[in-house]
């Protein structure tokens, strides 16, 4: 048996007088199997996994003029997570409308609220990547779950 990892987006607004709000579509699971072992029975497991790179998209709207900037951080709350898996994230669009800057490079999401990118604007379609790494047969198998939670931040 092998791990079964589910990840999940879920948009969180940081409501301030601008009032801007954020719209996250879009998950991603990984179902790892015999399939995924290297080089057959008795071998490791493909170490690295990626999700297409739309998986998630975010909608930035509610900006209030026009040079309305804004930041979006992103974070990940554990509901079972081996302590070897490494979740990433970055931005593969610049969605539509106003301006993106930032979060094109891989960085490792922690349990902590981080910068991931910014912008300014309204802005629809901002495509979103997952990479997960440190996958091994030495894991037990079972369903991890982490969700991953993007943040919008009136600046």
């Amino acid at each position: 048996m092998i791990p079964f990892i589910i990840f999940g987006s879920i948009a969180a607004g940081e409501k301030t007088q601008a009032q801007i709000n954020i719209t996250v579509t879009g998950s991603w699971s990984e179902t790892i199997d015999a399939s995924d072992l290297e080089a057959g029975a008795g071998s490791d497991l493909i170490d690295t996994y990626e999700s297409i790179a739309g998986a998630v998209s975010i909608s930035i709207s509610g900006t209030t003029g026009p040079s309305d900037n804004w930041r979006v951080d992103v974070k990940k709350v554990d509901t079972n997570w081996d302590s070897s898996f490494h979740l990433y994230v970055r931005r593969t669009s610049d969605g539509t409308g106003g301006s993106v800057s930032g979060g094109t490079a891989y960085q490792e999401i922690t349990d902590v609220d981080q910068s991931f990118f910014d912008g300014s604007d309204d802005v629809g379609g901002i495509n979103i990547q997952l990479k997960l790494s440190g996958v091994s047969v030495q894991i037990s198998p079972d369903s991890y779950i982490t969700t991953v939670y993007y943040t919008v931040v009136d600046l």
